[in-house]
């Protein structure tokens, strides 16, 4: 009897340690409004700084193996956003948003076997959409000013045929009917 209950403990804590691609225990309306930075780093969460992956990077790996063999998965992210070097910025601009920085958002990534979800809030209310594909593109800036060599992004869309060169030409062009549907969920920058 002893012994068949050390076994059912030891296979609890077993699966209890297995389940690598668990989203941080709250959920994200249990966030308290002074979660920081650290906290997401604490958490274990894939963490964006200003664009880039600075924490987290063996979770992401984890959920990337898990949807590409078809499991459900999810992963946290953070995104963390500062002002940078105020000289960027019109003095007036800068006075109008200095207060409004450093701002984190905090986003739910789920695979469900089929479909991927985004899930966050905006504004307070809670957004959720689907797309159907996560596609990874590489490369380098077509910009020679940019401030990054190469890039590695993740991209949710519904159209397994669109490129980055798609993307990045809806995004710039002022022609209706441009625009492709996307979400960045990630972007690891190697800088000059």
């Amino acid at each position: 009897m002893r012994r068949t209950v050390i076994i059912l403990l030891l296979l609890v804590f077993l699966v209890t340690a297995c389940s690598k691609n668990e989203v941080a225990k709250d959920s994200l309306n249990q966030l308290p409004d002074s979660y920081s930075l650290d906290d997401a780093k604490s958490d274990n969460c894939v963490v964006f700084e200003n664009g880039d992956i600075t924490n987290g990077q063996s979770v992401w790996n984890d959920f990337i193996v898990a949807t590409e063999n078809g499991k459900p998965s999810t992963v946290r992210l953070a995104f963390y956003y500062t002002l940078g070097d105020s000289s960027q910025y019109s003095e007036e601009l800068y006075e109008e948003i200095k207060d409004d920085y450093p701002v984190l958002f905090i986003k739910d990534l789920s695979f469900d076997g089929k479909k991927y979800i985004i899930e966050g809030f905006e504004e307070g209310q809670l957004l959720s959409k689907e797309y159907n594909y996560l596609m990874k593109y590489e490369g380098r800036p077509k910009s020679a000013t940019a401030i990054f060599s190469k890039y590695t992004y993740y991209v949710l869309v519904d159209d397994n045929t669109v490129t980055w060169d798609d993307i990045e030409h809806g995004r710039l062009s002022s022609q209706f009917g441009d625009w492709i549907d996307h979400y960045m969920v990630y972007s690891d920058l190697v800088f000059k």
